[in-house]
Formats: structure tokens, sequence, C-alpha cells
């Protein structure tokens, strides 16, 4: 049965309100605040491959039992649209799942990401770099108190990146590169094409954009720009990188806006993973050639 674009977005709203209200009820008491950020915040979400981003900040030294009640709420979820659509959690950029339970090819995926008070402090709150100022930005608290108005994130200097770039980089690309160990080809391609156009995503425009601005666009926060219009990402990186690299993007950005067409092609899953891998690579190359610029 072919949805139509109203019906998938009345189905990620159910989705997003029922979990919502289960976290409120079930987990309150752990959280500081519970968001929805990205695209679906304002309003931009893919249906073709639709995300909701959530960001649940977590009090100082929770206890282990919300993790254990989080995961009921997931199964819950899971099943509940189990007839409509195959709801997907995942935890990224470290933790991609294959769906245990699998429904419609419709399919909508919760992307979480968990953040302790305790671990706002200091040069990278919440091991997350300049990312964290894509999170403040766009988000929306659904509820609890607004535990990131509190949080600094300190500006992304040339300085900052040069120093901080592979910490937080490498938390984005090196689960990628052991990935094609877990999935069985061809009748698991699709995860491993989901999880590089995910990685490639992440690389291009949270890292590859601000690598190549210069300190001015920074303190102009002109990355954002590309987290907003992807469209102008391929001739940047052809502007600011190289050709190669700009194919690669334009690649990942093929995938984002046609993933009906190619979730099934096993050989597309093999383009995406190396063009994910090329960009990542790129990108670190990238950051030797900045500390060479000031060496």
């Amino acid at each position: 049965m072919t949805l139509s674009d109203t019906e998938k977005q009345g189905i990620v709203n159910s989705i997003a309100r029922y979990y919502e209200g289960a976290c409120q009820a079930k987990l309150a008491d752990g959280l500081e605040g519970f968001y929805i950020f990205g695209s679906y915040a304002f309003g931009k979400i893919s249906l073709d491959i639709p995300d909701i981003n959530y960001f649940l900040l977590l009090k100082e030294g929770v206890a282990p039992e919300f993790f254990l009640q989080h995961a009921d709420i997931l199964k819950d979820v899971v099943n509940r649209f189990k007839d409509v659509a195959t709801v997907r959690p995942e935890y990224r950029p470290t933790r991609y799942m294959l769906p245990r339970t699998k429904g419609p090819e419709f399919a909508v995926f919760l992307c979480l990401r968990y953040a302790r008070m305790e671990d706002r402090l200091g040069p990278i709150p919440f091991w997350m770099g300049w990312n964290l100022e894509a999170v403040l930005k766009t988000r929306k608290l659904v509820f609890g108190r607004d535990g990131l108005a509190d949080v600094v994130q300190p500006p992304p200097t040339k300085d900052y990146i040069k120093e901080y770039f592979p910490e937080a980089f490498s938390r984005v690309y090196q689960t990628l590169e052991s990935a094609p160990f877990q999935y069985i080809f061809p009748e698991e391609s699709e995860m491993l094409m989901h999880e590089a156009h995910k990685v490639a995503q992440m690389a291009s425009i949270g890292f590859g954009v601000v690598l190549a601005l210069d300190a001015q666009e920074i303190a102009q926060n002109k990355w954002l720009e590309y987290m907003e219009d992807k469209r102008k990402l391929v001739e940047f990186y052809r502007s600011r990188y190289d050709e190669a690299t700009a194919v690669n993007v334009e690649t990942m950005l093929d995938v984002r806006e046609n993933w009906a067409k190619h979730a099934k092609n096993p050989e597309m899953a093999f383009k995406m993973y190396k063009a994910a891998i090329a960009i990542c690579t790129r990108l670190k190359a990238r950051h030797r050639e900045m500390l060479g610029e000031s060496g």
C-alpha cells in the first residue's frame, strides 16, 4: 500500500506524541529535560526516510533502572505501531540496530542521544564538539527544565577545531569501519546503506563544512545554513574540497532523497558505504592540512 505524504506525516506525528507521552509519564524523574531537535523540530523532515531526533538530558547520577525502563518504552512503541510503520530506534552515531519487529515498508527512525548533566562542563560538553550547537540552535523542549540553557559550547574557532576535531569526529566514523562484518549480504544490505548514509551526513554537514570555513564564516555560524539546506552541499564541496568528495556527497544526497528507490539495491549499499568512508578519510586529511598550516 502506497502512503501519501499526508498519511506518512500523520504516522510520524502519532509515533512522536506517543513516545513523548510515555517518556513523560515514566521517566520524568530521571530527566532534566527532554527535547526534539533537527529537521523534525523545524518542520523539514524527509518523509522518505523520516528521522525524529531526541535529546535526553539526564539528571546527575541517574539510576541504572532509567535505561531499562526506557528500553521497555521503545519496545512498546515498536510493537504498538507495527501495523502502520517499522519503528527503528537508534543511538547515533554509536549504535545502529536491526529492527526486531518488521512491519510495513514505511520506516520511522527514533534517533536518540543521551547526555548526562555531569558531562556538560569542560571544552567538549557532552563529548559532541561544535555539533552541540546544532542541538542548541534547533532544540524544542518537550517537557522538563531547559537545562541546555545553562550549557556553554565554546565558540568553534579555528584553534578549537584543530585541537578537538579528532576526539569529536572519531565517535562518528570509527563504528562504520567495522560495520560490514555485522550484516548479512544481500539480505541486510539496506542496514549497511542506512548506517553509511547517516555517517556520511553527519560527517559532511557537522564536520566537513566547518573545517573548510574561514574564521569569519565560523563566527557567523555559516555552517548551520548547510544543515537547513542540504542542496548547497555539493557545490560547497566542489569549491572547497575537490570533485571526488563532491561526488561522494552527491551520492549521500541521492540516497537521502531517493531512499525507496535504492533501499533494496545491494550495489547501492556498497556504493554508499565506500562514499561514506571516502568522505571521512578526506575530512581527516583536511584536518591534517589545517595542522600543517599552523605548524
